[in-house]
């Protein structure tokens, strides 16, 4: 029977630590998070309503098509910060009806485990942009204009929805 090969610190391959969680039946987030950044990361999930204001809606043409970008930033973080970076983020199709009534949105961030422990709850951003959801431009990467309806909110520690308004 052949022996399990081993580094030279002695701990198992990486391939072989992700193999082992596999086994335990963890779920699929866990073992995407521990190839992502590592057997010691961790997957969250933020749970998030977006509505928009009353005053907002005036200003949204039932025919129109609108994109909803809604990011997640580490909480110590200022999200309007030259450079700062989401930890996730998401676009989808939203209609004016939708925003009036709210759009329930689920992020999964995944995060070193060690961050996660000393992190902050994270602070949810959304704003609307006219246009439809663009598969190949990486929502990590957009920014609100000036003249966007944008919203930011504290997620919540426990675990329930957050809910964003956006002005």
């Amino acid at each position: 029977m052949a022996s399990r090969k081993r580094t030279v610190n002695g701990k198992l391959p990486r391939v072989a630590r992700i193999a082992r969680l596999a086994q335990k039946n963890v779920s699929w987030m866990a073992i995407l998070a521990a190839t992502t950044f590592g057997v010691d990361a961790a997957a969250a999930t933020v749970h998030a309503e977006v509505r928009a204001a009353d005053g907002g809606l005036r200003d949204l043409r039932a025919d129109e098509d609108y994109r909803l970008i809604v990011q997640t930033y580490d909480g110590h973080r200022d999200p309007h910060r030259p450079g700062a970076k989401p930890v996730a983020s998401m676009q989808r199709a939203v209609t004016a009806a939708e925003l009036r009534q709210g759009v329930r949105i689920d992020l999964v961030e995944l995060r070193d485990h060690q961050v996660t422990e000393r992190a902050q709850a994270p602070v949810v951003v959304a704003w609307i942009e006219r246009g439809r959801p663009d598969l190949e431009f990486d929502g990590r990467m957009a920014r609100p204009s000036a003249d966007a309806l944008s919203g930011i909110a504290r997620a919540s520690r426990d675990g329930d929805r957050t809910h964003v308004t956006l002005v």
